[in-house]
C-alpha cells in the first residue's frame, strides 16, 4: 500500500526516536504528508520503518507535545493544522535554563527573527494598506510618547503592535509566529526599556527608532535595515544584567 520511500522507510542507527520524529517531519515540509493529513496506522509505520512499537509512540508523543500531530479518538493520528505556540516552547527553555548566556543568547535570537522578517518585507515590498496600517501604528505610537504623563503600558502595546504588524507585512506564516515567540520573550525587557528612556528625558529616541525601521521597510532614500535594527537596540541591550 505504501512505498518504499520518505516516511515510509526503515530508520537507520541513529537515535531510532529522532529520527522517526525527522521522518514525519521531512514528510510533512517536502508536502508527503499536508495539514490534516491523518498518518498511517501504528502497525504501518512499525513496519515500514523497523521501529518498536515504544519508539513510534515516543516519537508521535514527542510531536504532539510540539504541537505538530494530534490525536482524534478513535479515527487515528493527523498533522495538526495550524501552528501551535509550542511549537517554540523547546527554544524557549532552551535559552531560559542556560541562565549566564541567556541574555547574550537573545540578543543574538532577537537579532536574527528581526533582520529575517524586515528583508522577507523589504523583499517582497510593502502595499499601500500595509504602508498606511503601519504609519498609523507609527502615529499612535507617537501621540503616546508625547502624551503627559506618558503611560509606559500603553506605549509598550503599541511598541509590540508595531512590530506584529511588521511580521504580518512578511505574508509568512512560520515568521509571524516567530516573532509572536520573540514579543512574548522579550516584552518585559521592553517594557523596561522604555522606562529607561523616559528616566532619561530621551522619549525621541524610541520615536525615531520606529521611523528608521519603517523608512527601511519602505525603501526610503538613505534608510538602511542593520543601521534602523542597530539603533533599535541601543537601550534595550542594556536592560539585562550582563
Amino acid at each position: 500500500m505504501f512505498e518504499q520511500k520518505g516516511m515510509m522507510s526503515p530508520i537507520g542507527n541513529e537515535s531510532v526516536v529522532q529520527q522517526v520524529i525527522n521522518k514525519i517531519t521531512d514528510a510533512i515540509i517536502s508536502g508527503e504528508l499536508r495539514p490534516g493529513d491523518k498518518l498511517p496506522t501504528e502497525m504501518e509505520m512499525i513496519s515500514a520503518m523497523h521501529v518498536s512499537r515504544n519508539s513510534l509512540r515516543s516519537a508521535i508523543q514527542t510531536l504532539r507535545a510540539y504541537g505538530v500531530l494530534e490525536v482524534r479518538r478513535p479515527e487515528g493520528t493527523f498533522v495538526a493544522t495550524g501552528c501551535a505556540p509550542q511549537m517554540l516552547n523547546p527554544m524557549l527553555y532552551s535559552i531560559l535554563l542556560q541562565k549566564e548566556d541567556a541574555a547574550s543568547d537573545l540578543m543574538g535570537l532577537r537579532q536574527i527573527i528581526d533582520m529575517g522578517i524586515s528583508k522577507l518585507v523589504i523583499n517582497q515590498g510593502l502595499t499601500e494598506e500595509e504602508t498606511a496600517n503601519l504609519e498609523a501604528r507609527q502615529d499612535r505610537y507617537a501621540v503616546l510618547l508625547h502624551a503627559d504623563p506618558p503611560d509606559i503600558q500603553a506605549i509598550s502595546e503599541a511598541d509590540l503592535e508595531f512590530h506584529r504588524a511588521v511580521a504580518e507585512a512578511s505574508h509568512n506564516a512560520m515568521a509571524v509566529m516567530l516573532s509572536d515567540f520573540l514579543l512574548d520573550l522579550t516584552s518585559e525587557s521592553r517594557y523596561r526599556t522604555i522606562q529607561k528612556v523616559f528616566e532619561e528625558h530621551d522619549a525621541g529616541y524610541l520615536e525615531k527608532s520606529h521611523r528608521k525601521h519603517l523608512d527601511a521597510l519602505e525603501k526610503k532614500p538613505g534608510a538602511d535595515i542593520e543601521q534602523a535594527l542597530d539603533f533599535s537596540y541601543y537601550y534595550w541591550k542594556n536592560s539585562f544584567n550582563w
